[in-house]
């Protein structure tokens, strides 16, 4: 079930600290609520392609030690576990929020069709994983009734998309021939294409977010120096590609999130100035 990847669910809290709502009751319990739910969602996602990727899992160095590739964990009935699963948390989303339902239902059908043919369709594949990133913030608006800003998907769209392009070059570095035996798309891709792809993206990850926080929209709402926060963000990303080119990490996000002590640092501060300045106008 991966409970270490959650940490991406914490997406879903986004709509309810950027409408400074976070600290109402109401509020913080219906997000933890859809956070739990999603998290649970995408656990049996995560088994559900575990199942069907197991063959080529077990080319990988690490994924091979997967219990389903290890062949510690019996195949069928980690699927029926997870299809009881995913049944369970859409049963409960659609009597709790008909619109988180929508979105539940949404990620759940695009994630099997992505398994089934979209992830063999290059920049394709990356685009429905970046989706996936937007479709937990629509879940923590909808399940709140809280607006949330179209800029604020295209930042989180395109931040995503900065990660899966560096774990697509990630794994095609790391496994070189053996690349293409263990996930199709990436005899679609080479190591200068995905350089060039990172490039673009990281560039236009850091404009659309200074661009963000200096919207009209956003400096009314809250405050005009919000793009003070920009550095953090910058740093952020040069961090993750400095780790990535030198360090060879990248191809599993979290081990950069949980390990990388300047990373947490960077993200903390980050965290911090945006508390100061939403909630308390500076």
């Amino acid at each position: 079930m991966r409970p270490h990847q959650w940490v991406k669910n914490l997406f879903v809290l986004a709509p309810a600290i950027f409408s400074k709502e976070i600290f109402y009751k109401s509020i913080f319990l219906e997000a933890l609520i859809t956070l739990i739910l999603f998290s649970l969602l995408s656990s049996s996602v995560y088994i559900m392609n575990d199942f069907f990727d197991r063959e080529a899992d077990r080319v990988h160095p690490e994924k091979r030690k997967r219990p389903i590739a290890a062949g510690q964990l019996p195949a069928i009935p980690a699927l029926i576990f997870s299809i009881i699963l995913s049944l369970s948390v859409l049963s409960f989303s659609f009597l709790w929020r008909s619109g988180t339902f929508i979105v539940l239902l949404t990620y759940i059908l695009l994630n099997l069709i992505y398994s089934a043919y979209l992830k063999r369709i290059p920049i394709v594949d990356v685009f429905f994983v970046a989706i996936g990133f937007d479709l937990r913030e629509a879940a923590g608006g909808l399940s709140s009734h809280i607006y949330l800003s179209p800029w604020m998907f295209v930042v989180t769209f395109l931040l995503a998309l900065f990660i899966a392009s560096i774990k697509r070059k990630q794994e095609l570095w790391k496994l070189k021939q053996e690349a293409g035996n263990h996930r199709e798309i990436l005899k679609e891709y080479d190591l200068p294409f995905l350089d060039n792809l990172i490039t673009i993206i990281a560039s236009a990850t850091m404009i659309s977010y200074v661009l963000y926080t200096l919207s009209p929209e956003i400096r009314g709402k809250f405050s005009e120096n919000l793009y003070l926060t920009s550095p953090f963000v910058l740093y952020g990303l040069l961090r993750y590609l400095y780790l990535a080119h030198m360090k060879g990490l990248g191809d599993d996000p979290m081990e950069i999130i949980l390990h990388d002590l300047s990373f947490q640092v960077n993200l903390l501060l980050w965290g911090f100035s945006l508390l100061v300045i939403i909630y308390f106008g500076w």
